[in-house]
Order: C-alpha cells, then structure tokens, then sequence
C-alpha cells in the first residue's frame, strides 16, 4: 500500500508540472487567437505612424525626435462624422533623445544624454501650491508655462542615472532629520506629487519607445542597444536604486519585465473575457498596437434589458468586476447616456457593417479596465459611477497619509500598526481585492495615448474616456488632455531654440562632456571625492576639464573602450562557450579594439577578457585576448594571466606564451606549486 502512495505521488509530481506547462501554452494561444480575431474585424485600422527627425547640434550631437500621427482633436460642437474623424489627423512630437556623437560616424563611441518628454513641463505656482495641500486630491487646471529663453526640462540623463539616487536620498535625510511634523506633511505630499507627475512622463516616454520598437522596419536611427537601454533605465526609475543597476544588466532585466508585463496582460484578458461571457456582457479589447491589447470594455445590450429572457438571475461577481450588477440595475432601461451600434452575425460574432448578416445591437459601456496589474484587471472608468474607480484609486493613498500625517504612526515605530498594516497589505494584494493596489498610474497614462493613436475609437466614445480619465486623476500638477498637445508643441519649439543658441545645448553639451574627462583623468579616492562634492552640492560645485584636442582624443578612446568592455561582458554573461551562441565575427573587432587601445587604467576590461579566453577554443579569439591583457598590462591583467598559465586544460602553447609575456620560466608538464605561483608574482 505504502508502495502505491509512493508511486502516485512520484507520478502526481512528473505530470503536475507537464499539465501546467500545457495549459500556459493553451491560455497564450488563445490569447493570440482573440488579438487576431479582433484585428480581422478591424482590419482597417492603421497602425499609429511614428517618425524620427534629425536636428543637429553644434559640437557633434543630434536630437532625436519622435513624432506621431495621433487623432486629431475636437470639442463637443465640433465632432464630425467618423470618416472624417478617421483622416482627421496631427503630428505631435512625444520625446526628444540627445546623442552625443563626437561629431563622427563611429557608433561605438556615441553616448546617450538628456531626454525630454513634451508633456513634461515645470508646473505653475498655482500647481505647485495645490500640490502642497495635504489631502488634495484632485487636478488643478492651469496652462502650464513654457518660455523660449529658459532651457527646456529633461526627464532623465542617461549619461548620469546614478547621481540622482543619491541626492534624492541625502534630501530625504535632511526633511527627516530638521523639518517639525506639521511642515513635513506638506512636504511629503508635495514630493509624491512631484515624482507621481514625473513618473506618467517617465511611463508615457516608455510606452512611446515600445510601440517605436514595434512599428519601426527599416528604420534604424536609434539601435537595438540604445533600446533597450533607453526602455529599461526608463522602467527603472521606479525603483529606488534603479539608477546604479549596471549597464550589463539592462538587457536582462528588459527581457524580464517584458515577459512580466505580457504574462499580465494575458492573464487579465481571459479572466476579464471568461467573467464577461458567465454573466452575459460583451468583451471588447482596445488595442494601442497591433501587437497587444492594454485595456478592455465591458458592454451589454439594451435590447436584452428589457426581453422576457433577462440573465437577471445569472450569476454575478461584482467584487471581480466591481461595478454594479447591471442586470439589476433600473439606471440603464432608461438610459440617456452614451450607446453604440454594433452589428454582430447569427453566431453572435461582431462583424463589419456591410457584412451579409450583420444585425445592428445597441450596446451601452458599463466599465473599462487596465490588464496591466498582477492579480486582476483594475477598474479606471465606471460608467454608471464616475467615483468608484476614483475611490479605489485613492484607498491607499488615504490608508498611507492618514497613518503618516494625521496619527504619526509608521510601520518601524509602532509593532501594532506594522502588524495590522501587513496583514491587511498581504490580504488585498494575495486575493486580488480592488483597494491598496498599486496606482492606476500606468494604465491611465497608456489609456491617454491609446485614445490619440487609435483611430477605430469613436468620437463620442473617445470623449467620454477622457471625460473619465479627468474624474480618475488625483494630483493637482496633472494637465488634460488637450492641454498636454498644445504644450508638447511649445516644449518642442522652446527646445529647438534652445539646441540653435551658442551658449544654450552646445554649451551644456560642452560643459557635460569635460564633467565626464574627470572620471577618466581623477581617477580612484580622488575621482569619489570630487563626485561627492558634485552630489552635496546639487551641481554648484563641478569639476571639469578644460576641452583640449588630446583630451578630446581620449574621450573618444575611453567611450570606445567602454563599449566593448560591456559588450564583452554582455557576451560572457549570455553564455558558457562563446562560440555555441554567437558569431565569433561580432566579438573579434572588440577584442582588437582592447588589444591596440588597452592601457593600465583598464582593470574591467583585463576582467573580461580573461574570461571570454576561458570561455572560447577558437584560437584567433584566445590569441587576441592575450594580446589585450599583454597590452593592459596592470595588476588584474597579469592575475587574469596567471590564472590561465596554471590551467593545465590550456594548451602547452599558449602558457609558454603567457610565460613569455609574463617573464618567468617556461610551464612543465605537472602543475606548479603555490610557493612558485606566489614567487612569480612578486617578480
């Protein structure tokens, strides 16, 4: 009997993972099955056009500019039937990239810098003295300011990701450790408020880099790497150290919140999907590209409201849906609000209008949802309630700022409250419960660009999303919609002046690029120090080199060096033999590029060269990473040697070239001993 247990169990535990694994591969499937059913019904529907404009700057630099063909906009008197809405179109610049190019063709030493974001503007002093306001949760209309003779507000310096993290740190010491409560409670409400404004700018610059990434074919202005780079310095800035993750990383760790964010999206759409079809209603994805789907729509049809076959005894799950049970609801048999004609076929399958067996349906929305979230679709617009997603919105906000500004209670100076808030904090984040979640932040900034990008929306449906939209907004720096498109143009315009102006982009471009020499020429305990008073000085303090043609030649040495050295290590990172993975012609150039520019200062590069050599049996490859580490020639670069010569799996002619390089005597046969090992280092 014990035997049979032992043997079911075994089986229960090989086929468990089997069966997981088959119904993951069903759900995506399906999912792929949907997005291309709803993309058959509307196959007219174009792909948002995005495009680059060039504008270069004195000094060798250029901006990048992404612009796109977004929905034009109207007023309520001015809505125009939707063919006309469809060709209704403008072109709105959405991010502008400075490249620092050194004035030349060569790729390798490029560097990316500032980036803007066209809705991201300073506040006015009437924003900024209603985001001071504890409480305050409600967006305050004002035209933002934007002059031509100040310079335009960068979003991120990419260059310098790392120099924020510790400032932002160092302010938040010193309003801990010297402003009185009462004081720190605006303060702390005016910091949230100012990085929740930063972060939707953050979050719209990000997903106008991912549908670019998308969309873009032939065009090739910003690379593969710039990317990635761009896209996970972007996600990161979320975090609180996301600015120290080393470069080598970022490609890992876009890969992986890619794969989060796309797992997310499926999930929600079939539980979404699974939940609408059990109580009856009418499932609509929205589609930001033709790649996937950001958000869905729940309907229901007005004609089964009233019929003798009501599904008002169906099941319903409101705290899935967190709406009303609409079935129940006497609001929508006289409903005056916004419907839509939809034409479905005799299997109940939307169609085109001019298909043969179209039948027109009115359809009235109840609810769209955000698929963006962890455990279950968030509610952003209630139809039949403007405040329900408002409120759940704000829970944990209202939960966070009362314990902290009215109570004065924290989770580390009282055992009771720290008990109580995990409690509640792991309850409604495990079971999915639409209250303390993470903020809509995300999915309404996506929803935003979604309603300029996709076409097929129509208007009165486009109105009143955005009228939804300005009911779910809580933070007074917030703009509208239509305030946002006439500001990204006056930022842009104001940036264009600012790059033609001598002693405005080139200036700075100038100062940035001899800031950069000093980690290059101050190097070790002097170089931290410097960096240090550049910290604590919010930038008053900066030491910089005086731009000369030989400094100029070493800035363009070290960028390239750098650029291998991580590509190199990118490479060794990515597998155990090189050559089973990649294409050994895509890393000899860098190993070339070490082995004739190599030079003492390089300790990470010896690193990783070292390693590919351990890491390869090409023999070009091996004889150029000891020409690299013979032309380095620093400490690590002889330990790296070293290491190699006792490696008895090395071939006998490569450690008598290392003996050679290294000046001792030639390997025998048997390993040495570690008195001989430690003899030839110190000679």
């Amino acid at each position: 009997m014990n035997e049979r247990k032992r043997l079911l169990r075994s089986w229960i535990k090989s086929v468990f993972p089997v069966l997981i694994c088959f119904s993951s591969l069903a759900l995506n499937i399906k999912l792929a099955s949907a997005q291309a059913e709803s993309l058959d019904v509307n196959q007219t529907a174009a792909p948002a056009r995005l495009r680059v404009e060039r504008t270069p700057v004195a000094g060798g630099a250029e901006l990048l500019t992404i612009w796109a063909r977004v929905v034009g906009s109207e007023t309520p008197t001015e809505a125009k039937s939707e063919p006309d809405r469809k060709d209704q179109r403008e072109e709105l610049p959405l991010v502008t990239v400075l490249r620092d190019t050194l004035g030349d063709e060569i790729k390798e030493n490029d560097v990316l810098r500032q980036v803007w974001v066209h809705t991201y503007a300073q506040p006015t002093l009437l924003q900024k003295a209603a985001a001071l306001v504890p409480f305050l949760y409600k967006g305050v209309r004002a035209k933002p300011s934007t002059s031509m003779e100040s310079s335009p507000r960068a979003i991120i310096n990419l260059a310098d990701t790392s120099q924020p993290v510790w400032r932002q740190l160092l302010v938040s010491g010193i309003i801990k450790a010297v402003v009185d409560q009462p004081l720190s409670a605006s303060i702390h409400n005016y910091q949230r408020n100012i990085t929740d404004y930063r972060k939707s700018n953050v979050i719209r610059a990000l997903t106008v880099l991912s549908l670019y990434e998308a969309e873009r074919k032939s065009d090739a202005t910003f690379t593969a790497s710039e990317l990635i780079e761009m896209k996970s310095r972007f996600a990161l800035t979320d975090k609180m150290f996301g600015g120290l993750v080393d470069k080598t990383r970022l490609s890992r760790f876009n890969e992986q919140d890619t794969s989060k964010r796309f797992d997310n999206r499926a999930h929600n759409w079939e539980l979404l999907r699974q939940q609408a079809e059990a109580t009856g209603l009418f499932f609509e994805p929205l589609m930001l590209s033709n790649n996937y789907a950001t958000h869905a729509l729940l309907w229901i049809p007005a004609d089964q409201l009233s019929s003798e076959h009501s599904f008002i005894d169906r099941r319903y799950d409101d705290r899935f849906l967190n709406i009303k049970n609409p079935w129940r609801d006497e609001r929508l048999l006289r409903w005056r609000g916004y419907t839509e004609t939809k034409y479905f076929n005799l299997a109940n399958r939307l169609v085109p209008a001019s298909d043969a067996e179209a039948r027109p349906v009115t359809m009235i929305p109840l609810a769209l949802y955000g698929l963006d979230f962890e455990k279950i679709p968030a509610l952003l617009i209630d139809f039949r309630d403007t405040a329900n997603a408002r409120r759940r919105e704000l829970s944990r906000r209202v939960i966070n700022d009362v314990a902290r500004d009215v109570f004065s209670i924290s989770r580390l100076g009282n055992v009771y409250y720290f008990l109580g808030r995990s409690t509640f904090d792991f309850i409604t984040s495990r079971r999915g419960i639409d209250v303390n979640q993470p903020s809509r932040l995300r999915s309404a900034v996506e929803l935003r660009l979604l309603l300029s990008f996709n076409s097929q929306i129509s208007a009165g449906l486009s109105q009143q999303l955005s009228k939804g939209l300005e009911d779910l907004t809580v933070n007074p720096l917030e703009s509208g919609i239509e305030t946002e498109r006439r500001l990204a143009l006056a930022h842009y315009q104001s940036l264009r002046v600012y790059a033609l102006r001598p002693d405005g982009l080139p200036a700075k471009l100038e100062r940035e690029r001899s800031s950069e020499l000093t980690k290059y020429i101050h190097r070790g305990l002097e170089g931290k120090l410097l960096r240090f008073v550049k910290i604590v000085t919010p930038d008053r303090y900066m030491h910089r080199e005086k731009m000369t043609p030989e400094l100029f030649r070493l800035l363009d040495k070290e960028r390239q060096v750098a650029y291998h050295t991580n590509f190199l290590r990118h490479v060794v990172k990515s597998t155990p033999l090189v050559e089973v993975t990649w294409n050994l012609e895509a890393i000899l150039p860098s190993l070339r590029f070490l082995a004739e520019n190599g030079s003492i200062e390089h300790k990470d590069a010896a690193k990783v060269v070292g390693l590919i050599f351990r890491q390869t049996q090409d023999s070009l490859t091996r004889d150029l990473c000891l020409s690299a580490l013979k032309r380095i020639g620093n400490e690590v670069a002889r330990r790296e040697m070293l290491r190699i010569y006792d490696d008895n799996s090395v071939a006998l002619a490569w450690r008598i070239t290392l003996a050679d390089y290294l000046r001792i005597a030639p390997p025998h046969d048997s390993k040495a001993t570690e008195n001989e090992i430690s003899g030839r280092v110190s000679n």
